[in-house]
């Protein structure tokens, strides 16, 4: 192997008579190099700052359009891998660090654990993009990056039940114009767009540097591919952008209380006990209800309580409120959605004793038996324990026991269920005579993940079966700072990608209106003098409906799994050639 590391085979000059064997490299050598460990670990550092101040609540949207060129740099002229490789996952770790600091008010291991985890995501981008364009036959970073970053976003939604946070796409949420594509490809073709702006300004500078230094590196007729490739995307871009916003398929929709509490939680227990938690929203409900909304919508578990009725008998809370929710629906002719634990006795069951879920129910103005949503997507430590059943279950009692859920008593399972079906409901709304409504209700991180809105809008048919959505969510776990901005600019995402107006009810914020265009209105704001999240009251609106059945609700993330597939094979790719290398050597 060379001195100089390049990847190299044998081969016969042609121009030569009796040419004898030669070595010639298989990937372009970096003309422009970068060879100390400062140098890298500033360009990384400048890349993790960057991405720290994209993201809500600060949201500097403009700068995601160059976070990832000091990376991008480093990546493509470090004439080490290992170098590149280590500084690439401290740049993701410390960028994670940052960003979802929030994470630690509610468990310091896991924060620590997601964030080690998701920092991998980067030398693994890294290798393949380092790979690419180091190879003669391969396009610019505008081309390569995107397609890459992209496949990433995606495996990091699924693979380990997914944590799909914290992408390029969710720096752009407030700029309605970019984010329009979402009802086409979702937003991960948000993500590739900022993506190959900042490749094809990494481009520029590499052609730059090495015209500087004097040597013969890639021509400036790709730099300016790569400019025009990045300025073609933009410009189609803010035009579908501009098209969808002006198109008139939104009509208003039912009248919308939503009620938020600014509750703090802790592992430990509330700070607040469930009475006078009751009694807050009670009197907040009650002060709604005066100006006659369609639906009243509560958080998730608002206070702690059993509605359905296998449970509600065991605790006179649970018979109070249901009986209270009860009254609001039938006396105010309204509907009331709100989240609570439900549990179901199963003496003969062999696996479990008792069943308990993360329920939302939908009182109607009839009076008969709240319907009940159950949540599918359950957040692993947070609300289950893998390896519960199966022959892995020794690693469950082992994982159960540690956890800070079981307390002194070692052998509860606080384990939740999974519900089995994204149930759906109707409403028909006093305000709107003779109209009828139907809606979903993602529950708590559900509405982060674009599989759980899209099963609800879509759920396989050839038509829309949907006409808004409602989420409830307890964010108190985190404190008052970045998270519930955070998890509001994620919403947003579902509510363009699959052209469904929002209304949104969470515990300690941000509770709010999402329309079908992204453009979020109606935030609760107790006394608007202060700064959100962290405020108690509720907001009242019109929810709006949208006709379209988007292209994603369709078909869903094939263009995200199609960068995946891009990826893995520049994977392959690279590890054929170092196959080759090291059988010419």
């Amino acid at each position: 192997m060379p001195k100089d590391g390049r990847l190299l085979n044998r081969t016969l000059d042609p121009t030569t008579p009796n040419a004898k064997p030669r070595r010639v490299p298989s990937e372009a050598a970096p003309e422009f190099a970068i060879n100390t460990h400062r140098a890298v670990a500033v360009l990384a550092l400048l890349s993790a700052l960057l991405q720290s101040v994209i993201f809500a609540p600060i949201s500097v949207w403009p700068v995601a359009f160059v976070c990832m060129v000091p990376w991008l740099i480093l990546t493509a002229r470090t004439t080490q891998a290992p170098r590149v490789y280590f500084y690439s996952y401290m740049l993701g770790l410390v960028s994670f660090l940052i960003n979802m600091r929030w994470m630690y008010a509610a468990t310091g291991w896991g924060y620590l654990g997601l964030s080690l985890y998701q920092a991998a995501y980067f030398p693994l981008v890294a290798c393949p993009v380092r790979h690419a364009v180091r190879r003669s036959a391969v396009g610019g970073l505008a081309v390569v990056f995107p397609l890459i970053w992209t496949g990433s976003e995606m495996l990091r939604a699924v693979v380990i039940t997914g944590f799909p946070w914290f992408y390029l796409a969710h720096s752009q949420y407030s700029v309605l114009t970019m984010i329009q594509i979402s009802d086409l490809v979702g937003a991960y073709g948000v993500s590739f767009v900022v993506a190959a702006v900042n490749g094809a300004i990494a481009d520029v500078i590499l052609v730059r540097l090495r015209a500087r230094s004097g040597s013969d590196g890639m021509p400036a007729r790709s730099a300016r591919f790569s400019v025009g490739f990045a300025i073609v995307l933009v410009a189609a871009t803010v035009i579908y952008g501009q098209v969808q916003l002006h198109r008139g398929t939104t009509t208003e929709g039912p009248k919308v209380a939503v009620i938020q509490g600014d509750y703090l939680v802790s592992v430990d227990g509330p700070d607040v006990n469930d009475l006078d938690k009751m009694r807050t929203y009670f009197s907040m409900l009650e002060e709604a209800a005066k100006e006659k909304p369609d639906l009243l919508l509560l958080p998730e578990t608002p206070w702690f309580m059993y509605l359905n009725p296998e449970a509600r008998d065991f605790f006179q809370i649970s018979r109070d409120s249901f009986a209270r929710f009860q009254r609001y629906a039938t006396g105010g002719n309204a509907y009331v959605v709100v989240g609570s634990a439900s549990l179901v006795k199963t003496p003969y069951d062999l696996r479990a004793t008792e069943w308990r879920y993360n329920s939302a129910m939908v009182f109607g103005p009839d009076g008969s038996e709240p319907g009940r949503y159950d949540k599918i997507h359950l957040v692993y430590f947070g609300e289950v324990v893998p390896f519960r059943f199966g022959r892995l279950r020794f690693v469950y009692h082992w994982l159960n026991r540690i956890m800070p859920f079981s307390g002194a008593d070692l052998g509860f399972e606080y384990s939740l269920t999974s519900g089995n079906e994204f149930r759906r409901f109707t409403m028909e709304p006093a305000s709107q005579p003779g109209r009828s409504y139907r809606f979903g209700v993602p529950i708590c991180y559900e509405d982060v993940m674009p599989y759980v809105s899209r099963e609800f809008v879509s759920g396989g048919s050839n038509e829309k079966r949907v006409d808004f959505m409602l989420n409830i969510s307890n964010d108190g776990w985190y404190g008052h700072g970045s998270q519930q901005p955070q998890h509001l600019a994620i919403c947003v995402f579902r509510a363009v990608e699959n052209r469904v107006g929002i209304a949104r009810a969470v515990t300690t914020g941000v509770s709010a209106f999402i329309e079908p265009s992204g453009r979020v209105h109606d935030r609760v704001r107790g006394n608007p003098s202060n700064s959100w999240p962290g405020e108690s009251g509720y907001a009242i609106s019109r929810i709006s409906v949208d006709s379209r059945y988007s292209m994603y609700s369709r078909y869903g993330d094939w263009f995200a799994w199609g960068c995946a597939l891009v990826w893995l094979l520049l994977y392959i790719d690279y590890w054929v050639a170092r196959a080759r290398a090291v059988a010419a050597e």
